[in-house]
């Protein structure tokens, strides 16, 4: 179910031939390549190749200068390919150098530029002052000191401010500080800094660019700061000439060196003998036979294809996930969880037709649900978006759900009518049914995990799994014992309390009889220990099968709370006039689409990942990852 049949696919031929075939083949296909010498490590004459791939480091040096200048590589060759990396590295080299002396200035500019900033809101404290702060500097008996102290530091410096050979100017004060100077003659300096350095003055030495009144000061630098930027604009302008002269090499060398990078990387996974190269790597089963076609004309190169449950046992097949469009953005929250095993059903589509339905159910209300269509399309096609696309997709499943509901952004008169369920008058009902559709769901999921069992011939975990054979019936068994002591269904007790023990067992001994289909020898264990594990286990099993089930609560609960915060919100809005009572509307809605909508959506995807994904899916898989250029030329 979505995902993509795997081939291994073998590939060897002459050493000197091992670039070309690379190049003109194994680039231009779908490939996840597998490292030779441990596939196939019993093979002593193979040797890996001995690769440092500096191409890798050329390509993103390249790149990086063409993106300091705004500018992307070239979609074409405009030369030949015939540039060696030192040739490569060399032009890159002397482009650093070019710019390395721009940059070096720049920094220094930007330095200077801060500094000034930091002197500018310095001076903020002080800029209604009237006085020459150069003045200050001409003192020669008097030593100055401007900085704040906390309020409360302040109160105590008052008590005995008179008894010391100091004083203190305020200037300004905000909440927390009072920024002022104090001023103290040389000898005794020391003594007064200690003092206030113990209230927790904070001093910030002023800037001998200080010129005039502080305001006066301020206005200067900020001049001088309008001339640095000017300055600096010329730099990056100079900076972006030389790398747009240099443009069209640069793009060359970025994409020779992208391709050679990528055959470095093919390189690396692949091994060689005296004379034949080896590539292996897993393919889709469709482009490995197009593959194969490719080399029907080339006799000296040989392709092998094999089946990927012939390999598992040497390499783990890796995971390609192939869905619908409409399912591609669910594709986000699986992988979240884990990748499917090679063999395992790909939980996205049933993720995501569960997810639309359970969002819907929860968030029934046509108005909000079709904000959420509209935006949530709007942000997928501007940004593609996968979670956009999710919104967009559950709010139509909102708006179905609203019509059921006759909700209109929370008013239930316009659609009264045609509405089929009023979720506040059939709370029971409500919560019957989710728990109801609950028990289907993992009854369904179940299901998929014997599914898996069958494809992977796992016979042990198909018959005697809590998710198996046995699972589902003390499932099912559970149930109709509950549901004839509750209603008197008038079904026959005894053998639905034969059938609890009798797969009760079977759970509780899944291992060893796994292990007696499996044929295998002394399958009994004989360690007591086993027995009361098990027996511990089987509590977490029955516990698992009735939270599982009571989780699907919150389905309808979500429901009823919808309908009951939209109740609040349009008595608030009917209790004041009409234009508050529009305003408490339009924002009581975006209140709830935005908090609940979040709360609703965490709360499905919980679902998902807890009472579903755990019955069914490992996502234990490998991703299925190919040397991809980036871009394309």
């Amino acid at each position: 179910m979505a995902v993509v049949k795997m081939e291994v696919v073998t590939i060897a031929g002459k050493c000197d031939k091992f670039e070309q075939v690379v190049k003109e083949h194994i680039l231009n296909h779908e490939i996840h390549l597998e490292d030779v010498t441990q596939v196939l490590r019993d093979e002593k004459k193979l040797v890996p190749y001995i690769e440092d791939n500096l191409y890798e480091s050329i390509a993103r040096d390249a790149r990086a200068l063409l993106e300091q200048a705004g500018l992307a590589p070239a979609q074409t060759l405009h030369g030949e390919r015939t540039m060696d990396k030192e040739t490569m590295k060399a032009f890159i080299d002397r482009l650093h150098q070019q710019l390395e002396a721009i940059n070096a200035q720049g920094k220094k500019i930007n330095a200077e530029m801060e500094e000034n900033e930091r002197i500018i809101h310095q001076f903020d404290a002080m800029a209604d002052l009237d006085i020459d702060l150069t003045q200050l500097f001409g003192f020669r008996f008097i030593d100055f000191r401007f900085g704040r102290i906390p309020i409360s530091s302040y109160r105590t410096l008052e008590t005995f401010l008179g008894d010391l050979e100091a004083i203190f100017l305020e200037v300004s004060r905000d909440y927390n500080d009072i920024w002022g100077f104090y001023f103290v003659p040389d000898q005794y300096a020391q003594r007064v800094d200690a003092i206030f350095d113990s209230l927790y003055f904070e001093n910030l030495p002023i800037s001998r660019k200080a010129i005039g009144t502080p305001k006066q000061t301020q206005d200067s630098l900020r001049r001088e700061n309008e001339k640095l930027k000017a300055e600096l604009e010329a730099q990056q302008k100079e900076s972006q000439e030389i790398i747009g002269e240099a443009f069209e090499q640069l793009s060359d060398i970025y994409w020779i060196a992208e391709e050679e990078r990528r055959i470095s990387e093919v390189r690396r996974k692949a091994a060689h003998s005296d004379e034949f190269f080896y590539i292996i790597g897993w393919m889709p089963a469709k482009k490995a036979r197009a593959l194969e076609e490719e080399f029907k004309s080339d006799q000296s190169i040989i392709v092998f294809r094999d089946a990927a449950e012939n390999f598992e046992k040497v390499s783990k097949p890796p995971t390609k996930l192939k869905n619908p469009k409409l399912f591609k953005p669910f594709e986000m929250f699986v992988t979240m969880y884990g990748l499917p095993s090679y063999g395992e059903i790909d939980p996205t589509p049933i993720l995501a037709v569960t997810y639309i339905l359970l969002f819907g159910i929860m968030f029934g209300d046509v108005g909000q649900s079709a904000l959420f269509t509209i935006f949530g399309y709007l942000i997928y096609r501007k940004k593609k978006s996968a979670l956009a696309a999710i919104v967009s997709m559950v709010g139509v499943s909102g708006i179905l759900f609203g019509f059921v509901y006759g909700s209109v952004f929370g008013d239930e008169t316009l659609l009264a009518p045609i509405r089929l369920i009023e979720p506040m008058e059939k709370i029971m009902f409500m919560l019957i049914t989710t728990v109801s559709m609950g028990v289907l769901i993992i009854l369904f999921c179940m299901s998929m995990r014997m599914v898996n069992a069958v494809k992977n011939k796992n016979w042990g975990e198909l018959l005697f799994n809590p998710n198996g054979i046995c699972g589902m019936a003390f499932y099912i068994a559970l149930i109709l014992l509950v549901l004839n002591m509750v209603l008197d269904l008038g079904l026959p007790n005894v053998p639905l309390a034969v059938i609890l023990l009798v797969t009760f067992v079977g759970m509780y001994l899944q291992e060893p009889l796994s292990d007696l289909v499996a044929g295998k020898k002394n399958w009994l264990p004989k360690e007591g220990m086993f027995y009361v594990e098990s027996f511990f286990e089987m509590f977490d099993v029955f516990l698992s099968f009735i939270t599982n089930t009571i989780s699907f609560l919150r389905v309808g609960a979500f429901a009823i709370i919808h309908v009951g915060m939209m109740m609040v919100v349009n008595v608030l809005a009917a209790k004041n006039g009409a234009a508050v009572g529009l305003v408490i509307r339009i924002f009581g809605n975006i209140l709830v689409m935005g908090l609940e909508g979040l709360i609703v959506g965490i709360q499905v995807l919980r679902l998902e990942y807890y009472e579903m994904f755990s019955r069914y899916f490992k996502g234990d898989g490998k991703e299925f990852k190919c040397i991809e250029m980036d871009g394309g030329i």
